[in-house]
């Protein structure tokens, strides 16, 4: 050895090198498969079949589309990184290895150094190899394009840093080989998990209770690097140029692997050579340790068991996370301590026990005042109201209504209030609500004026058509709000297709063929845009897409017709969409018996005559009864 105060071992590099050689070979075969190998194949195959000009474009296209490659070289550096991680640290895990090593006349940061860099050469060495040989085919074969395959290679290199950064960091607090992947994927994607249990639990709790807002899970993302790394690697098109979306969000993390590495060699400076064998080798995590997993354990075993005896009451889920929460307490004790005899350890799990009751009451109980609060009138500056579901099926359904008018804002509170005592009757009366054959599945976002959003949710909730004329109840303020005109547009979507799309075509679905005596469809040839504004006048008349509550109430079934009216368009790409021009869909409206521009022009262009008729859907329902069940669909 040349120095005991080195901060690199050469010998000590090369050898750890050559000792895991079939990692990084493996490695590099593996990329060197899917990149040089393949375009090469790509070109032998359309060599062939393709005039000099189109093999050209082929392979300029193949080279173009490298970096879409990063999606999957995400999972690859997360696996490779704690491959390598265990590969090279794997002498901490055995009390004569860690002895033997720690024995050599080499500092602890030259040691570390040494293995770090080492298990980072197995991963950034192929990828240059595999970036020279792939340069090296492109301008073989007449399409060397190095920008594609720079962004593949810094991308690639900055998430193997990470990931690779990311395992030694968990390495160092853990002397057991294979307790390292496990600490490593469970934090990974902890917080992920983590709130979507805790979510699922205030969902059972609370009523009205929806997804945590955008911050929180923003958050979350960025603490589950595979979430936000798999987006941030995504390719998008900008500038008429495909390039990575969010580029400097790998920049980060590279650097986050950096700090981590540092973070790392300070554990390192002071870990105990006796550790090696321990679950936790660092006596300061230990506690941490073992209410983390209490906690874990607890919600994870809890909802598990209760999605498995499905039927039980809400309140059986706190007995169940109380039970797994102590049995997870329980069990990394027993690890801590390589032992089954770990009861002694009970005063331990009293506060645990006292915390997860106080947590599930405080929710069960809602402590928090969460259920109970609607915001103001004058607190609200905007509201976004989906699920108001009503008849007829057509685009009208479905939809969301963003609305800022304070009148229109005052009826969607009206509409929260009467949901809430709704649920508040239904409780007093321990029963679920009978007799009821309409349901609203309601999802309301508030924006309110200090810059914070309020949002809820309340699903099946029963509505009656004798309450349509009753104020304050939830079928008057749906009523009210599906009543009013400008709603109703918005609830179509009129402004969006008129605003960015091109109407290519019409046609009507459901036409009753007397002479077949089937239903139909029947295809409108030119005449689009002027069927389009004979719709379009008829709506702003009121005669068409009048939205109905109850479904088979006498007033639906009279005017709606069992036709409905369809236009394609061609719409413009939309944000992140890869290679793509313009995507075609479709609009619907029903037709009813007074939208008579709409008809009267149907019948002009001989769409709709003596022989194909748009019936009503009681005169569709009378019909069926009528072919004595005979009723058929048409499937086209």
């Amino acid at each position: 050895m040349r120095s005991g105060t080195s901060f690199f071992n050469t010998a000590l590099f090369r050898k750890t090198f050559l000792r895991f050689w079939p990692i990084w070979a493996l490695y590099t075969a593996g990329w060197t498969l899917v990149l040089p190998l393949r375009l090469w194949a790509d070109a032998m195959r359309w060599k062939g079949s393709s005039t000099p000009k189109e093999l050209a474009e082929r392979l300029q296209n193949a080279v173009s589309q490298i970096p879409y490659l990063l999606e999957v070289g995400v999972a690859l550096a997360a696996v490779m990184g704690l491959v390598c991680a265990m590969a090279v640290f794997s002498y901490l895990y055995s009390s004569r290895s860690a002895c033997m090593m720690h024995a050599l006349p080499l500092r602890r940061e030259a040691l570390f150094l040494t293995q770090y860099l080492a298990g980072l050469s197995f991963l950034l060495l192929p990828q240059l190899a595999v970036f020279a040989l792939t340069a090296a085919t492109e301008a073989a074969l007449g399409c060397l394009a190095l920008w594609p395959l720079v962004q593949w290679l810094l991308a690639q290199g900055g998430l193997c840093l990470f990931f690779y950064s990311f395992a030694v960091f968990c390495a160092m607090f853990t002397g057991h080989l294979a307790a390292l992947p496990v600490f490593y994927g469970v934090l990974n994607l902890l917080a992920f998990l983590m709130t979507s249990l805790v979510e699922a639990v205030c969902d059972l709790f609370l009523y009205g209770f929806r997804s945590f807002p955008s911050p929180v899970w923003e958050l979350v993302d960025h603490l589950s690097p595979p979430v936000i790394l798999s987006n941030a690697v995504s390719i998008v098109s900008r500038d008429d140029a495909f390039v990575l979306y969010q580029p400097g969000l790998v920049a980060v993390y590279a650097a986050a692997g950096v700090a981590l590495s540092i973070a790392a060699l300070l554990i390192y400076r002071s870990r105990h050579i006796e550790s090696a064998g321990d679950v936790v080798a660092v006596k300061l995590v230990r506690p941490l340790f073992k209410y983390g997993v209490a906690l874990c354990a607890g919600l994870t075993g809890g909802m598990f068991t209760y999605e498995l005896l499905s039927g039980l009451s809400d309140l059986t889920l706190m007995g169940w996370i109380l039970f797994w929460g102590l049995a997870g307490y329980f069990a990394a004790e027993m690890l801590l301590r390589k032992s089954f005899r770990v009861l002694a350890a009970w005063k331990g799990a009293v506060p645990l026990a006292a915390v997860i009751v106080l947590l599930s009451l405080s929710v069960h109980y809602d402590w928090y005042g969460f259920e109970d609060r609607v915001p103001q009138a004058d607190q609200v500056t905007a509201v976004t109201l989906n699920g108001l579901h009503s008849a007829p099926y057509d685009d009208g359904q479905g939809r969301g209504l963003t609305l800022e008018d304070p009148e229109q804002i005052a009826l969607v509170l009206q509409l929260h209030r009467a949901a809430l005592a709704l649920e508040e009757e239904n409780r007093e009366k321990e029963s679920d609500p009978q007799g009821y054959t309409e349901y609203l599945y309601l999802d309301l976002h508030y924006e309110l004026a200090d810059g914070t959003a309020l949002e809820r949710g309340y699903s099946a909730l029963p509505i009656v058509e004798s309450d349509r004329g009753v104020e304050g109840t939830l079928t008057w303020a749906a009523g009210q709000l599906l009543s009013d005109r400008e709603n109703m547009e918005q609830l179509y979507g009129f402004h969006d297709i008129e605003a960015n799309c091109r109407l290519v075509a019409a046609y009507l679905e459901d036409v009753w063929n007397t002479q077949t005596r089937q239903y139909e469809t029947v295809y409108i040839d030119g005449s689009t845009e002027k069927l389009w504004q004979a719709m379009k006048q008829d709506f702003a008349e009121g005669t068409i897409g009048v939205r109905y509550l109850f479904d088979n109430s006498v007033e639906r079934m009279e005017n709606t017709c069992a036709t409905d009216l369809y236009f394609d368009y061609e719409a413009p790409p939309k944000p992140g969409d890869v290679g793509i021009s313009s995507y075609g869909s479709s609009f619907s409206i029903t037709l009813t018996p007074q939208a008579s521009h709409t008809l009267a022009l149907l019948h002009e262009l001989k769409v709709l005559d003596e022989t194909h008729l748009a019936l009503t859907n009681r005169e569709a329902e009378a019909l069926e009864l009528g072919e004595g069940g005979a009723y058929a669909p048409s499937t086209q």
